[in-house]
């Protein structure tokens, strides 16, 4: 594929996506002004989806500072300075996991904490939601998994972000195997109701699928590896989605343009040009690296693709 860049179009990558305010609270933080990321997880205290995503972010911009400890001084029992410090350190913890490197504090220390910011804000999934999260640094097994993921269920039984932290530690490059892979993404997507991004589950596999059968493969026989992207299942999983998520999501849910990116990957790999056209539209400048990463560098491929099927 040529590299292509277009003067008129720049694709961003920053995972606040379309949320200003929260693209807002975070540049804020890197002036050393937490009051802002304070007003805004107070005001979302209740709407689990988008304060999902905005811990999210603000935890991995916060893993690399010390602001929270200021916030925390002030106000130690605020249970969204509990929470947020929480994901903090799971972030570390699975940061340093994937590096081979130490943190300053133990896994049973950040369990602690999540457990900590439970018992502050109990209606709140998101320390479930780490928890979930900090298994696959942690190691824990089955039994401990699901009682964490019933926890979260509990409180927001279709929650996107926990759904898909379980899914990556089903993975073989975690803790599990590709049939446990796809058998946990198939279920949910047809156990959710229509609109729910986690339809999108299956799509979420197979992209894993082929990271792992392609780091695996001499590049002189990954091209054969293309060819999954065409099969009949992978046909089914697009049309379904299409159908139950894409053409029927009443509000769009915090990331959904992560889920767009999945979409819009497959169908162009699929050859189905003509039903990606819409997604590439809605997922506007919003790029995510994965999964376009793995099947070439995600900035070029994403442009040059928006560029052939949208033009301008």
């Amino acid at each position: 594929m040529a590299v292509f860049r277009s003067k008129a179009f720049k694709a961003s990558f920053d995972p606040a996506f379309d949320d200003l305010d929260l693209a807002d609270a975070r540049d804020e933080l890197a002036q050393g002004r937490w009051e802002p990321a304070r007003d805004l997880l107070e005001d979302t205290r209740r709407d689990w989806d988008r304060r999902t995503h905005r811990i999210k972010v603000l935890a991995d911009t916060t893993a690399a500072s010390a602001w929270l400890e200021r916030w925390l001084a002030l106000d130690p029992r605020n249970p969204d300075a509990a929470t947020l410090q929480a994901h903090v350190e799971v972030v570390r913890q699975v940061r340093a996991q994937v590096r081979e490197n130490g943190t300053s504090k133990t896994a049973a220390d950040v369990e602690a904490l999540c457990r900590r910011a439970a018992a502050l804000s109990p209606q709140d999934p998101m320390p479930w939601i780490s928890l979930v999260t900090l298994a696959r640094a942690q190691g824990v097994d089955r039994e401990e998994l699901w009682a964490r993921w019933r926890g979260m269920r509990e409180r927001d039984p279709w929650n996107r972000e926990g759904h898909h932290q379980a899914l990556i530690y089903l993975f073989a490059a975690w803790h599990g195997s590709h049939a446990e892979m796809y058998d946990f993404a198939y279920w949910l997507a047809g156990e959710a109701p229509e609109g729910s991004p986690l339809a999108v589950l299956p799509l979420v596999a197979h992209a894993e699928s082929y990271r792992a059968h392609s780091a695996e493969k001499r590049a002189a026989v990954r091209a054969g590896l293309d060819m999954m992207w065409t099969e009949d299942q992978v046909g089914l999983d697009l049309d379904r989605i299409l159908e139950r998520w894409f053409r029927r999501q009443q509000r769009q849910h915090a990331q959904a343009k992560a889920d767009l990116n999945y979409l819009a990957h497959a169908l162009i790999h699929a050859d189905r040009h003509a039903d990606a056209r819409p997604v590439m539209q809605a997922i506007g400048p919003h790029v995510t690296r994965v999964p376009w990463a793995y099947t070439g560098d995600p900035e070029p491929s994403f442009l040059y693709w928006r560029q052939r099927l949208l033009g301008g």
